[in-house]
Parts: structure tokens; C-alpha cells; sequence
């Protein structure tokens, strides 16, 4: 009877165990000491879709189709247990099912003893393939936030509902100046707002706080070295797991692209006013000679407002067809072009220059009227043309005539009295030479004809000087022969004189004082000497230079 009653109740604990093995939702396998399959469960063979019949007496790197490398990690944790009587807790790898597809399980593994024998494994496992697949997009999603937080190129802030700074980026750290820790648990608005603004942008915060999903601003903000920058700020919110609400602020220090903006739109200011008020004429052609703008100097100029115009409708065939054809050479060779052109009897130097707008190729033109200037240039040649005259004629008569030659487009006569037209005096000193009469010449050219009357006037003062000017010449070169050939004729018999004197006066006295008589004329001598070098410096007319032989000679013709 004792019997019957321990064979049931054993019999009973087999079924259980045998129900909790076959019906677990994990999977179960027991395996020997060399890891072959015992026995599999049910949820074995769902997951891994082989029946416990093919798996039975095979190895479980065979079956699951383990890499060398997790078979062999397997393997040696297998072992530690073995070795150290311990069961294996949070074993993690991959393996593969009999489909081919890759899953990942999680379980820990128990010795299964007989007495006091190890006589194998069981191993409880759960295909944790969706998990891990959820913890690594997890983690892959925390990498790349955390990656964006730390090199983000803006700076992030994030604070609580009390305003406090709970997270602080490398881009914070670098705009602001402060370090995470110098910043962590602070008040932002104390941080960073200057006094004057806070009410404001506490009200700010307070609409984030409470739940506004986005706002925007820009305002000044306060840097650990004391400076003021000019940031812009978005702001929006979140919560954690726990419902708790976070404010979360991106932003950017805009202070150098305020400052730039300024600038720009001063520059603007500027080149508008320029445009606008500029003398010259200045407009912007796209590449088929359209008129995009025109400031009102060129619009005056034409005539008419050319805008939204090509120049093949502004202006005739032949001056359209040549400005097209240096826009077309401006944009396709992008570089100055420069060149002179006639409208109208009008002449303009025009300056095309390619430059980009919106996107676009334009053409700027600069353009100035140059009718008078060529009129001054004109004369300007002339004047020249009658200074090389005055240098190379020297009689009046023939002066005057090329003069009037050379000014002949106005009528220029040079009388001895004010006559028609516009009369000039030329005038040296307190002496009239003449009038400078000529026609058609307006106020700018005055002054430049003035400026020849001064040089007619010194040129025909220099032709009545020079009459008595070679006079003097003359006479002065005659006196200049005469000492030269005295100097000469003294200077030789001295030398001689003292020498024979050295030779051949014994009495010393008597030497003594021929020496000094000879002394006192050798000084004088040379004082003939240097006056006549003088004078034949003065007297030198051109290159002609007077040497002692041919002085003598037409001395002695003389």
C-alpha cells in the first residue's frame, strides 16, 4: 500500500513536470554534458521549427547554427558552470532557426543533477529578437541625439519648470562661456538675460512652461566675460517618462550677422543714394540688353524711363547693335570692358562691368558723357602743338602765322588791337605784344587760352631780347679770346723766367727778388685765369666751346 501511494504521488509530480516543460512559454532544452539534445519542449520547436525528433542526439552548435565565435563563448561558460557547480544567469546570443532566420535569445541555464553527479543542462530561453532590435534602435537613437546635443552647431539648452538648466552643450559652452558644470541647476534667465529684458522674456518661458509648443525670439544675452551678443532663439518642450515638462531652447549667436546686416543695409543706403543722386549715368542690363534699372541721370540722358526696354529700342541700330555686343562680351568673358562711343553728336566713355544679382547675370553699366572733355582734350593737343612751335620758330611773323594755323577751328587771329569775338591781351610786364581774338570759346577754355597768351607773350619778349642778347654774346666772346690768349702768353714765359732764374742767378738776393716779381704776376695771372672761365661759361652758346688753339688762331687773324 506505501508502495502504491509513492509510485502515484512520483507519478503525479511527472505529470506536472511534464505539463510545465511541454506547455512553458519558454523555450526549454536539456542537453548533455557534451551538448547534444535530451529534449526539447514545445515552444523549442515553434521558434526554432524543428520537431524534437530531428534534434534529438545533435549538438546544439550544429542545430542552431552558432558562429565559431559564440559557440566557442557558449562553450566556455558551459564549462565555468561545470567546473564551479554554478547555474548561468543573462546569457545573450544569436542564433539561427531552421529557416535560416537570424533571432537573438536570452535565458540562464541550470545543472541537472542525478544524486550527486552533473549529468547535463537545461537551458530556459526567450526569443528576445524584438527587444534587442528595440534597445538598439534606442540606443542608436540616444547616440545620435546625444551626438547632435554634443557637436550640434547651435547651441542646446534644456531647463525645467522652474527655469532651471538641467543640460548644456559644447556650442552653449563655446557662445556663452560657461562650462556644463558652472551652469547646471542655475536660473537661465539669471544667466543669461540681461535685467532690462527679463520681464519680458520671463513671460516667455512661462508660455513654453504652460505648454506652447513652439515659440521664437531674438534678444541680447549676457557671456561670462560681460559681453552683450545678439542671439536667436527657438524654444519648444517635452516630457519624460514620467510626465514631467522640459523647456528646450536652440540657439544661435547672430551678433555678427546683425552687424553684417546693418552694414548691408547701409551699403544699400549708400549705393542707393549714389545711384539715385550720381552725375554719371549708371544702369543694370541682363544679358539681352534689357534695362533692369536706371538711375535718373541716365534716364535723362536718354530721354525717356528705359527700363523693362532692350537698347535695341532705346537707341539707333548701329549704337544698339555695339553696347549689346560689349554686354554679351562683359557677361561671357566676365571682365571689364571699357570703350568710347558717339550718340546723338554726343561722346561717352561707358564702363560695362558683369556683376550677379538674385541668382542672375547682369551687366552694370557706368557710363559718363565725355562731348566737352574731347573738346579740352582738343585744344589741350593744340596748345601743345603751339608750345613746340614757340620753341622751335624764331621770328615773330612766322610765330603768329603758325599760331593762327594751329587754332584755326577758332578762328584764332592775333591783331594789335581788340577785334571781333573773344580778345585776349599778351601781355609781359607792363608791355602789350597783342591780342589773342578767337570765336567760339566758352568759359572752361578760357583760362587754358589765357596760359598761351603768357607764353606768345614770353616768347615774343625773348625774340626782342635776343637781338641784344647776341650783341653782348658777341663782344663778350672777343674779350674772352683777348684774356685767354694774355693768360696764355704771361704764363709760359713766367715758367720759363723762374726756371732760368733757378739755373743760372747765383746771387740769392737777387733771385730771391725776381721770384717774388715773378710770384706776384703768376697771381695775377691766375686771376685772369679764373675770370676769363668764367666768362666763357656765360658766353657758351650751345655746345660750342672756345679751346685755347683756335682762340690764338683767330686772335691772331685779328
Amino acid at each position: 500500500m506505501l508502495i502504491l501511494r509513492d509510485v502515484t504521488a512520483r507519478r503525479r509530480t511527472e505529470e506536472r513536470y511534464r505539463d510545465f516543460f511541454e506547455n512553458s512559454l519558454d523555450i526549454i532544452a536539456v542537453t548533455d554534458l557534451k551538448g547534444n539534445f535530451v529534449e526539447v519542449n514545445r515552444a523549442f520547436e515553434e521558434v526554432f521549427g524543428y520537431s524534437r525528433e530531428e534534434v534529438r542526439g545533435r549538438n546544439f552548435a550544429e542545430v542552431l547554427r552558432l558562429s565559431s565565435e559564440v559557440a566557442e563563448e557558449i562553450f566556455r561558460a558551459y564549462n565555468k558552470a561545470f567546473r564551479e557547480r554554478k547555474n548561468l544567469y543573462g546569457l545573450l546570443f544569436s542564433v539561427r532557426r531552421k529557416d535560416g532566420k537570424e533571432i537573438t535569445v536570452e535565458g540562464n541555464v541550470r545543472l541537472l543533477w542525478e544524486g550527486n553527479k552533473i549529468k547535463g543542462f537545461v537551458g530556459n530561453f526567450r526569443d528576445v529578437t524584438e527587444r534587442v532590435k528595440l534597445e538598439e534602435r534606442l540606443r542608436e537613437s540616444e547616440e545620435k541625439y546625444r551626438s547632435v546635443f554634443n557637436y550640434s552647431p547651435l547651441a542646446i539648452i534644456v531647463f525645467d519648470d522652474e527655469a532651471r538648466i538641467v543640460d548644456w552643450n559644447r556650442k552653449a559652452e563655446e557662445i556663452f562661456g560657461w562650462k556644463k558644470e558652472e551652469v547646471l541647476g542655475k536660473n537661465i534667465l539669471e544667466l543669461l538675460v540681461p535685467e532690462h529684458l527679463r520681464g519680458e522674456i520671463q513671460q516667455i518661458a512661462e508660455r513654453i512652461l504652460g505648454g506652447e509648443r513652439y515659440t521664437q525670439s531674438i534678444n541680447e544675452n549676457l557671456t561670462k566675460d560681460g559681453r552683450i551678443i545678439t542671439c536667436e532663439w527657438h524654444n519648444t518642450i517635452y516630457r519624460d517618462a514620467k510626465g514631467r515638462i522640459y523647456g528646450l531652447s536652440i540657439v544661435q549667436d547672430i551678433t555678427k550677422e546683425m552687424e553684417m546686416e546693418r552694414k548691408l543695409r547701409e551699403s544699400e543706403e549708400r549705393y542707393r543714394s549714389v545711384f539715385t543722386h550720381a552725375p554719371v549715368l549708371i544702369a543694370i542690363l541682363d544679358k539681352e540688353g534689357r534695362f533692369v534699372e536706371a538711375n535718373p541721370a541716365m534716364v535723362r540722358s536718354i530721354g525717356r524711363n528705359p527700363i523693362g526696354k532692350t537698347v535695341s529700342e532705346i537707341f539707333p541700330a548701329d549704337v544698339a547693335e555695339k553696347r549689346l555686343r560689349y554686354v554679351k562680351k562683359a557677361l561671357e568673358e566676365e571682365k571689364l570692358v571699357v570703350f568710347e562711343d558717339e550718340r546723338s553728336g554726343k561722346y561717352f566713355i561707358n564702363f560695362y562691368l558683369p556683376i550677379e544679382l538674385e541668382g542672375e547675370k547682369r551687366c552694370l553699366v557706368i557710363a559718363q558723357e565725355i562731348t566737352e572733355l574731347r573738346k579740352l582734350n582738343k585744344l589741350l593737343r593744340e596748345m601743345v602743338e603751339v608750345s613746340e612751335a614757340i620753341v622751335r620758330i624764331a621770328e615773330r611773323e612766322k610765330l603768329v602765322k603758325r599760331v593762327e594755323e594751329i587754332l584755326s577751328d577758332y578762328s584764332a587771329k592775333i591783331r594789335e588791337r581788340p577785334d571781333e569775338g573773344v580778345c585776349l591781351e599778351i601781355r609781359y610786364g607792363n608791355k602789350t605784344y597783342g591780342y589773342l581774338c578767337v570765336d567760339n570759346v566758352d568759359k572752361e577754355k578760357k583760362p587754358l587760352l589765357k596760359a598761351l597768351t603768357d607764353d606768345l607773350a614770353f616768347a615774343f619778349k625773348s625774340m626782342e631780347d635776343e637781338e641784344r642778347r647776341q650783341e653782348l654774346l658777341q663782344q663778350l666772346a672777343e674779350n674772352i679770346k683777348t684774356i685767354a690768349y694774355l693768360v696764355d702768353r704771361i704764363r709760359n714765359p713766367l715758367a720759363a723766367i723762374r726756371a732760368f732764374t733757378e739755373l743760372f742767378v747765383e746771387d740769392e738776393k737777387i733771385k730771391e727778388k725776381i721770384i717774388q716779381q715773378i710770384e706776384r704776376i703768376v697771381d695775377i695771372v691766375e686771376y685772369l685765369d679764373v675770370s676769363w672761365i668764367n666768362s666763357e661759361k656765360i658766353a657758351r652758346i650751345d655746345t660750342e666751346i672756345y679751346d685755347l688753339q683756335k682762340i690764338e688762331e683767330e686772335f691772331k687773324k685779328g
